[in-house]
């Protein structure tokens, strides 16, 4: 399951630091992309992913929910 993360982004959405549960900075996002999914259900995904690596070298994936506004980290 998503675990709920706090991201500090900057103008443009994308995350530049996590905490997790000390604060991290992401060294570079290694890929973005978005699922819209569900359109027809009450509640439909609206997500926008991105795989980042942290300035420690772990890399990780989050994803704004644009539903609800907040940050999730998913592991595989």
């Amino acid at each position: 399951l998503p675990e709920p993360v706090e991201v500090t982004e900057d103008s443009m959405g994308f995350p530049l630091g996590i905490k997790m549960p000390r604060r991290q900075s992401v060294s570079i996002i290694e890929g973005r992309w978005r699922i819209d999914d569900e359109w027809w259900r009450q509640e439909p995904v609206l997500r926008l992913y991105f795989s980042v690596r942290l300035a420690s070298g772990h890399s990780l994936v989050l994803y704004k929910d644009l539903i609800d506004n907040c940050w999730y980290r998913q592991s595989y």
